[in-house]
């Protein structure tokens, strides 16, 4: 029985692998449009990576759901516990997992990347506002409209 369930945590790692490399390649996408300005297709990216991460969690809790189950029905605190001579598929869920951890890392590096570009296009929009800002002064008080008649008073 748990041999089944150890079977049913290797393909939800798998599944969820598989999400995590579209993921990546959304979050690479993410950069290109980054670098072109392309907010519409940031969104798109975005709105994409989001329902995907829905079906992740899914998967995470039903994963937790079989994990529980294992640590439960065979009394222990961690799957490292477990006897591989029994559960040779062990071995299996811990390569499934390293693969998972190691899609992440890629994901969080260019994540971290494109977050630092964003922050860059974000400050030097605030600069290039700060100049119109004072370029809409000075044009003011120069070109000033007097909405009212005036009245000069010459001295001879």
């Amino acid at each position: 029985m748990t041999y089944e369930k150890i079977d049913k945590l290797i393909g939800i790692t798998r599944e969820k692998n598989e999400l995590l490399k579209k993921m990546l390649i959304l979050t690479e996408k993410q950069k290109e449009e980054i670098a072109k300005d392309s907010y519409e297709g940031l969104n798109r990216s975005l709105d994409e990576k989001d329902r995907i991460m829905k079906e992740i969690d899914q998967l995470d809790k039903s994963f937790l759901e079989i994990f529980t189950e294992i640590k439960r029905e065979k009394a222990i605190k961690d799957i490292s516990q477990l006897d591989p001579k029994l559960y040779p598929n062990l071995k299996e869920l811990k390569k499934a997992v390293e693969e998972v951890t190691s899609t992440l890392s890629a994901i969080s590096l260019i994540d971290k990347e494109n977050t630092k570009a964003m922050r860059e296009k974000l400050e030097s929009t605030k600069k290039e506002l700060t100049k119109i800002k004072a370029g809409k002064k000075a044009y003011k008080g120069y070109n000033y409209r007097f909405a009212e008649s005036m009245l000069i008073d010459e001295k001879k």
